[in-house]
């Protein structure tokens, strides 16, 4: 998708590419989890795959800038972070997924 290969937990499906930047690609995905009942219910969710994190370290520090941000504010019009894949190992440890609530538009 868009030139990117998803490497994401089998709960996740993608559904279609949303977009690609400098920093990342964004894909719509479908999310399933389990209620308190034990019935499936599907999200629609964003996930960005972030691109060698640790090739630069200007790379890290904006990608950490943004993480804390996600985190730390709490605002209607500021995405959250909902999850962060860990890798399978640290030397794997290339890329970062990171799973947001999708919206309708960006701020271009």
């Amino acid at each position: 998708m868009l030139g990117e290969e998803f490497k994401i937990p089998s709960n996740y499906q993608i559904v279609d590419p949303l977009g690609s930047g400098a920093y990342g690609t964004v894909a719509a995905a479908k999310e399933t989890t389990l209620d308190e009942n034990g019935k499936q219910v599907e999200t629609l969710v964003a996930i960005k795959k972030i691109n060698k994190v640790f090739e630069h370290k200007v790379y890290a520090q904006r990608t950490l800038r943004e993480l804390k941000i996600m985190r730390l504010l709490e605002h209607e019009n500021v995405l959250a972070a909902r999850s962060i894949f860990l890798p399978e190992s640290v030397d794997k440890f290339t890329s970062l997924y990171v799973v947001m609530d999708i919206m309708e538009t960006d701020l271009a």
